[in-house]
């Protein structure tokens, strides 16, 4: 691994749908339903960042974004989701992962980085 990518995140983009019964438990139900599910998640809360969006395609309901420092944690984090309160009501059908490269600014040539790096050993 070069010394760029130990500072990378990966990013996970989880593509779901969410079933009419969801909805049909109302408000108090699907409040009940959705704390449950953060209870579950909140050991996840110091390693993810996480934003969730709203479809309104018939593709999909919502995409949820999840960063961390490892591919590890995003499928633990994916795979509690699965288990937990919601996954009666939201399937994951995709997941695409990635990895974060660093601002433009940080980025050096690998001709630049060995010759940074010949200069630090002198």
């Amino acid at each position: 691994m070069h010394r760029l990518a130990a500072k990378n995140k990966y990013i996970g983009f989880l593509f779901m749908k969410i079933s009419p019964e969801y909805f049909a438990l109302g408000r108090k139900g699907i409040h009940e339903v959705s704390k449950s599910h953060a209870d579950s998640l909140e050991k996840f809360s110091d390693l993810l960042t996480h934003v969730v969006t709203s479809g309104l395609t018939t593709k999909y309901d919502q995409v949820t974004i999840v960063e961390a420092d490892t591919l590890e944690q995003i499928h633990a984090a994916a795979t509690e989701f699965r288990m937990g309160a919601k996954a009666q009501y939201i399937e994951i059908v995709d997941m695409v992962v990635g990895i974060k490269a660093p601002p433009r600014s940080h980025g050096v040539r690998l001709a630049q980085a060995e010759q940074l790096e010949a200069e630090s050993t002198e």
